[in-house]
């Protein structure tokens, strides 16, 4: 990993971390309730829809619906004016259908009968002696006053949530008269919790009114279907203990409801709905089929329309409220099977919101963006599904009950997305710009190949240098200072621009870097910014390339009355320095040092010994095996004691038989043996055959011409006055 890619990791990590507290102390403190509210509405579509198609087994709705309405209001007016003596029938029917337990959801806080509070009302002594009866059931043993639960209302309605946790507190209640109080004293209240959005998701099991603790009439009818002797046996930290299972709730003993489906009382609209159900007239008529509520608790209340006793609940659907009867049966259904489901922890929901976050950071700065996004997005859709799918596979199993983790999807996505959003901005703002910037300054000099890798880590141009065997190549045309004399500038430029970009091509066609233009010379390098092991064969190719394509370019610039030219071209390889040399606000990527002053120095030599490519003896050493090479001489450099040897570069070494006659360098190879050991003549001879055999081989001419000049007697000139 380079410095930049660690340096982005660390400033993404950062950022996701920054990220990712902010949304978990968002979700700590509730800082934004419109996350809140989205997330009731993405457990509604994850978890409660997932509960469509199930049916109750233990409770039943007795439905004043619009057609007991109907049915009743001409003889007996309005529901709540309807005597008591109805309800007492529909008691009795049930109780005679062997129902084990009978929840009115109705609020009998009054006489029945006007000016009943100055004497009898027959219809209100006619429930109570329907309840004295009930109560003094021998089926009822142990729950003596709890098979049939009236319901209690806390008042003013809107309760009171202590600060510091515990059951919401209402200042008075509102219960039944006296007569059916005294016939049925087991508590119930039928309060529910509405959140933010209007729905309810949530049911307070216990509640507090004039220092009395009040179960919840679905808590209460469970107790009492099961027997209990009290409707629960212990408050806890988040928890009601219950029939010796802990229901999971919040601070204020509210549990969330594991509803079994969407309303059940309008059966056209919505069929196969959850909570059978009969009719109120039909109860009291007592036409009704008994085996549907014989052994079940029955909750007997208003479902027609008009008497704004309904909410929207997780499972509407088709724009159908849910009755509070309803909500309260399917809660005692919830109680009874066991099935609870609690919300996911606030430790565990800020580790995971925290961890998206840096996952999502980390993917941003390891991967291309899109890629990155797309791959967040999709690490998102899992997550929703793992949410959906843990919250009904990974059960904890306390003593026969069953509680589902609901996982919290919202703050995760947030953070997620948040994280996304930072990151991208940071590196689209940040990183992007640096990258242009630096594509700008670096495209000038720098092969596309090239420029790729230093994108991918600018910190390798940073201003200093360091040492590095590499290849430097010098070029230059041979004889241009005369032929610029006697050209008009414009087409001087003309020809210029189009030979260096011609050389240009070539240069960053091999992996070169171009380090500068020199008026009509150019200079460049390769092993840097980025390692090139095959820099000394790549620098020589474009050596030899650079020559071929000014053959090509020979034949348009003859028609345009150019003269025919000649490049020269020098390549040495060995340790250098590299890197951004000058000011802080001007530098050059550039290379110094004794090998680079002798590949200039190779290039200039070529003028004295007749040849195009020369190279130093590291750099022979590099491409002897792809190059065919042959050695000149050895030259001392200015500032030197030892010479160094030189060569040309003739072709590669798969083009030596096409291009060179058979044993050519066999045979120059031995005159220049010759020269060096001093034998001049066999030296001259071998020159010679070389000539014979190539007669347009300047170095065989200079080298036979060296010969035949060694080789010649020295006139001595006498001194002054000396007689001859």
């Amino acid at each position: 990993m380079t410095v930049r890619e660690r340096r982005r990791l660390f400033l993404c990590v950062l950022l996701a971390a920054v990220v990712g507290g902010l949304t978990a102390l968002a979700y700590r403190f509730s800082l934004f309730p419109g996350l809140d509210r989205l997330q009731g509405l993405a457990t509604d579509a994850t978890i409660f829809r997932s509960r469509q198609g199930n049916r109750a087994s233990r409770v039943v709705l007795v439905q004043i619906d619009d057609q007991s309405v109907a049915d009743l209001r001409e003889r007996y007016g309005r529901v709540f004016s309807w005597p008591r003596s109805l309800h007492a029938q529909v008691l009795r029917q049930l109780l005679d259908a062997r129902a084990r337990v009978i929840v009115f959801d109705l609020l009998f806080d009054a006489p029945g009968c006007p000016g009943a509070n100055s004497g009898p009302c027959p219809g209100d002594d006619d429930l109570a002696a329907a309840l004295e009866g009930a109560g003094s059931d021998g089926r009822a043993t142990g729950t003596a006053g709890r098979r049939v639960i009236l319901a209690r209302a806390g008042s003013p309605p809107e309760p009171v949530a202590p600060a510091a946790g515990g059951p919401y507190r209402f200042a008075d209640v509102v219960a039944p008269i006296p007569a059916f109080a005294n016939r049925s004293p087991a508590p119930a209240h039928i309060q529910t919790s509405l959140d933010a959005d209007g729905t309810v998701r949530r049911l307070p099991l216990v509640v507090s009114a004039r220092d009395e603790l009040i179960p919840a009439m679905a808590l209460q009818a469970a107790a009492a279907y099961l027997r209990r002797p009290r409707p629960f046996d212990d408050l806890g930290a988040g928890y009601v203990l219950f029939a010796g299972r802990r229901i999971p709730t919040d601070p204020a003993y509210q549990v969330l409801i594991n509803y079994l489906g969407p309303p059940s009382h309008r059966p056209a609209l919505l069929p196969d709905t959850p909570v059978p159900g009969v009719s109120f007239k039909d109860v009291l008529q007592g036409t009704f089929d008994r085996s549907v509520v014989e052994d079940k608790v029955v909750f007997v209340g208003v479902t027609a329309l008009g008497f704004a006793d309904d909410f929207w609940v997780p499972t509407s659907r088709a724009g159908v409220k849910m009755t509070g009867v309803e909500i309260h049966a399917q809660t005692a259904e919830m109680l009874l099977q066991g099935s609870y489901l609690t919300e996911q922890g606030p430790t565990s929901t800020v580790a995971t919101t925290l961890a998206l976050s840096l996952l999502t950071g980390i993917l941003l700065a390891r991967w291309q963006p899109v890629l990155a996004g797309a791959t967040t997005g999709i690490c998102f859709a899992l997550y929703v599904a793992f949410a959906t799918y843990y919250g009904w596979s990974s059960e904890q199993q306390v003593q026969r009950a069953t509680t589902f983790i609901v996982l919290n999807s919202v703050y995760p996505g947030v953070g997620m997305l948040g994280t996304t959003v930072v990151v991208l901005l940071y590196r689209i703002l940040f990183e992007q710009a640096e990258q242009r910037a630096t594509k700008n300054a670096m495209g000038k000099y720098l092969s596309p190949p090239v420029l790729t890798e230093v994108l991918k880590d600018p910190e390798a141009l940073r201003l200093g240098g360091q040492k590095r065997e590499m290849t430097v190549l010098f070029s230059d045309i041979r004889g241009f200072t005369p032929l610029s004399e006697h050209i008009a500038p414009e087409r001087l430029v003309l020809f210029l621009n189009e030979y260096l970009t011609a050389m240009t091509d070539v240069v960053f066609a091999h992996r070169g870097v171009l380090d500068k233009y020199m008026g009509d010379g150019i200079m460049a390098f390769w092993g840097a910014p980025n390692d090139e092991p095959d820099h000394a064969v790549l620098a020589c190719r474009t050596g030899y390339e650079m020559v071929r394509r000014l053959q090509e370019l020979q034949g348009g610039w003859v028609a345009q009355g150019f003269p025919t030219l000649d490049v020269r071209v020098g390549i040495n390889t060995g340790v250098m320095t590299v890197g951004n040399v000058g000011s802080r606000t001007r530098f050059d990527y550039t290379v110094v040092g004794d090998a680079v002053n002798l590949a200039a120095r190779l290039e200039e030599a070529n003028k004295e010994y007749h040849t195009t490519i020369m190279i130093g003896e590291t750099t022979r050493q590099r491409v002897h095996g792809t190059f065919a090479t042959r050695s000149l001489d050895l030259v001392t450099l200015r500032g030197k004691e030892t010479p160094s040897a030189i060569y040309e570069l003739l072709c590669p070494r798969d083009e030596v038989d096409r291009l060179l006659p058979p044993g050519y360098l066999v045979i120059w190879e031995e005159a220049v043996m010759a020269y060096k050991e001093g034998r001049l003549a066999q030296a001259q001879a071998g020159f010679q055959r070389c000539l014979a055999l190539r007669p347009d081989d300047g170095p065989a001419q200079v080298f036979r011409d060296r010969c035949i000049a060694l080789a010649a007697p020295v006139a001595l000139v006498p001194a002054a006055g000396t007689p001859t």
